[in-house]
């Protein structure tokens, strides 16, 4: 069921896991923002995870989100952020 496309183009499990991606990725950025409690910060992130990514998912699926070069270009630009960020800290 996942593999099907929807009006954009795109596969509903590419664009899942690409909005996982996208919100672990924010998230790991603003988490030691917020606490300096590495347990707290990881237990907060995986409580929230699994719902900022559904409704991040249902938001791209309501504007016609399209996986292209720009998407994958931010998408690693914010996992490269969260390599310096924590190679920083």
């Amino acid at each position: 069921m996942l593999a099907t496309t929807d009006q954009t183009g795109s596969s509903l499990d590419k664009l899942l896991l690409y909005h996982f991606l996208l919100v672990t990725g924010v998230a790991l950025l603003g988490i030691p923002v917020i606490t300096q409690d590495k347990t707290f910060g990881l237990m907060l992130l995986l409580s929230i995870q699994i719902a900022l990514t559904c409704i991040s998912t249902l938001i791209g699926l309501k504007v016609g989100h399209r996986l292209n070069r720009g998407a994958a270009t931010l998408l690693f630009g914010i996992w490269m952020l969260v390599w310096l960020v924590h190679l920083l800290r």
